[in-house]
C-alpha cells in the first residue's frame, strides 16, 4: 500500500483512459513498462558505475527532468493502413518518450517510474496523477518513491530542483491516483483538476521551485 501523507488509499481495478489513438482505451498500468528493452537499456546506460540506490535515483531524475524536454501538450499522429488518428495531448509509452525526447508531465512521469522500477519494488514507486495547488492550481503528474521508510516526491518535469523532496515538505501536491505496472490505487473523495490550462506551461516554469513546493510563495 502506498504511503500518502493526507489520505487513505483504496485499491481499484484499472480504468481505461482515452488519451490514445482511434479511441482506444488503455489501462493505466500499460503506461509503466520497466521490462521494455529500450527502458532497460536506458536504465543501464544512465546508472552505469553507480551502485548506491539514492545516487541512481538522482541520476535517473536528472536525466528525465533535464534531458527530456517538457511540453504541456504533446501532439501526435498515427496512420495505420491508410487510416489516420490525431491526438493533441497524447500519452506515450516510455520508449516513445525516450525516442522523441519530449513529453508532458504524465509522459515524463511514466518514463521515470519505469526506470525506477528497475531498482525498486512495485510497492515502493508509483506514478501519481493529482493536483498541484497554488495561485493557479491544476492537474499534474509526478512520481512517489519510498526508500528506507521515508517517502519522497520526485518531480519529473524539471532537472534543476532537488531530486528527492520529502513528502511532508511538498504541501502543494495532492495525490489522487497512484499506479505502476502492477497495481492502481485511488484516494476517494478527490477530484482531478483540468490539466494543461492555457497558462500551465508558464505557471510550471515560473513557480515549480522549492519555495513554491514548500508553500513559501
Amino acid at each position: 500500500m502506498p504511503t500518502v501523507r493526507d489520505g487513505a488509499t483504496i485499491r481499484m481495478d484499472d480504468q481505461p483512459i482515452s488519451a490514445t489513438f482511434f479511441g482506444e482505451g488503455r489501462w493505466l498500468t500499460d503506461f509503466i513498462t520497466p521490462d521494455e528493452l529500450e527502458v532497460k537499456k536506458l536504465h543501464k546506460d544512465i546508472t552505469k558505475g553507480i551502485s548506491d540506490r539514492r545516487s541512481r535515483v538522482i541520476a535517473l531524475q536528472r536525466y528525465v527532468g533535464g534531458r527530456i524536454r517538457y511540453e504541456p501538450f504533446v501532439s501526435a499522429t498515427l496512420t495505420v493502413e491508410g487510416k489516420t488518428s490525431k491526438n493533441r495531448d497524447a500519452w506515450l509509452a516510455p520508449s516513445i518518450t525516450k525516442l522523441v525526447g519530449v513529453g508532458n508531465c504524465a509522459n515524463k512521469s511514466f518514463l521515470l517510474t519505469s526506470l525506477l522500477r528497475n531498482d525498486f519494488e512495485a510497492s515502493e514507486v508509483y506514478s501519481v496523477l493529482g493536483n498541484l495547488h497554488g495561485d493557479d492550481p491544476g492537474g499534474h503528474a509526478w512520481v512517489q518513491l519510498t526508500q528506507d521508510d521515508a517517502t519522497y516526491i520526485i518531480e519529473s518535469t524539471r532537472g534543476d530542483i532537488p531530486s528527492m523532496i520529502p513528502i511532508d515538505k511538498a504541501d502543494r501536491y495532492e495525490a489522487i491516483h497512484l499506479f505502476n505496472d502492477k497495481v492502481t490505487y485511488v484516494i476517494p473523495g478527490r477530484t482531478q483538476m483540468k490539466p494543461y490550462a492555457a497558462s500551465y506551461s508558464t505557471w510550471l516554469k515560473d513557480y515549480l521551485d522549492m519555495a513554491y513546493i514548500q508553500g513559501r510563495k
